[in-house]
């Protein structure tokens, strides 16, 4: 354990972190622009999926792609 948060508590908190500094700049992205950044920052896909579901981000289809709602999110 790192300072008390297990490694795979962490890497969720990385990606928590990294939806939350999309969420000041973007009320919408585009989920497959968020799994390739998370990606390149060394945070698997289920991860970042976990940490969406955790903070409550919904989906929403827009023609052929889908996209994260980040506009609801409230920064602790």
């Amino acid at each position: 354990m790192l300072g008390g948060i297990t490694p795979k508590a962490n890497k969720k908190e990385r990606a928590k972190q990294l939806i939350y500094e999309l969420a000041e700049t973007n009320s919408v992205v585009k989920s497959e622009d968020i799994v390739n950044l998370a990606e390149e920052k060394g945070i698997s896909k289920r991860t970042l999926e976990n940490a969406k579901k955790e903070l409550g981000i919904k989906g929403k289809r827009i023609g052929e792609s889908w996209y994260w709602k980040l506009d609801e999110i409230v920064k602790p």
